[in-house]
């Protein structure tokens, strides 16, 4: 009988993400976590989190989910995320770079990351005088 393994769960970079519903897993820094009240979509947690290679992506999670995240999201903790929705990132208030956002739903599953580099490169950081 032939024993049949499991995929083992890959881990994809921030970079990597296009928008649709995603079951990439991704390992990250919550480097930023706010909360966030408007008319429209009521209160939220917002946040900005990076990969290991640096990339930044802004993170929402809608307020029918904040009791079910709040106690998982913590600034500075290091998260494993996987199924969430990957969709364009619009507007005029815009917290990266990226052209995406990633929306936590029901079944997103927020877990601890174990090999997590303490240091990660920073893209966004440039001299004062490259600016002028």
């Amino acid at each position: 009988m032939a024993m049949v393994r499991a995929k083992k769960n890959i881990v994809s970079y921030v970079r990597k993400l296009k928008p649709r519903k995603d079951t990439s897993r991704i390992e990250v820094r919550v480097v930023r976590l706010w909360r966030n009240y408007n008319k429209e979509s009521g209160n939220t947690i917002e946040m900005v989190v990076v990969d290991k290679e640096g990339t930044r992506i802004h993170a929402s999670v809608g307020e029918q989910l904040i009791k079910k995240f709040d106690d998982k999201l913590r600034e500075g903790d290091v998260i494993v995320l996987q199924f969430f929705k990957v969709y364009d990132a619009t507007g005029e208030y815009r917290t990266t770079p990226h052209p995406y956002k990633i929306g936590f739903f029901h079944k997103t599953f927020v877990g601890i990351a174990n090999d997590f580099p303490t240091a990660v490169p920073e893209k966004y950081f440039v001299d004062f005088s490259d600016i002028l």
